[in-house]
């Protein structure tokens, strides 16, 4: 038996672990209030009331900086293929001589 046939039957073995955060069965909530322009700190006082969820706003803004939706980055030019001139940043001349 080779490794890659002793990592497969590993995996098999064992399941997915369960939501790490509390907060899990709540982010569409969230994120809906968090649109409407929710604050973090109104948004876990309702979680205490309205849903026996006790959490800090501060752990409200980690859950979803976690989960935010980012932007993918700028992709590179291929190389070999020549970079516009508009691209390529303009020099500075240096704020301060220090050779004086």
């Amino acid at each position: 038996m080779n490794l890659d046939d002793k990592i497969a039957n590993f995996l098999r073995g064992t399941s997915a672990a369960p939501a790490r955060s509390k907060l899990e069965p709540c982010a569409g909530l969230i994120r809906e209030l968090r649109q409407r322009r929710w604050t973090y700190i109104r948004i876990a006082e309702t979680l205490r009331t309205e849903f026996g969820v006790a959490v800090a706003p501060s752990t409200v803004f980690a859950f979803m900086k976690v989960r935010a939706r980012r932007k993918e980055p700028a992709a590179l030019p291929a190389p070999g293929i020549p970079t516009p001139v508009s691209a390529v940043p303009a020099t500075r001349k240096p704020r301060f001589n220090l050779d004086a």
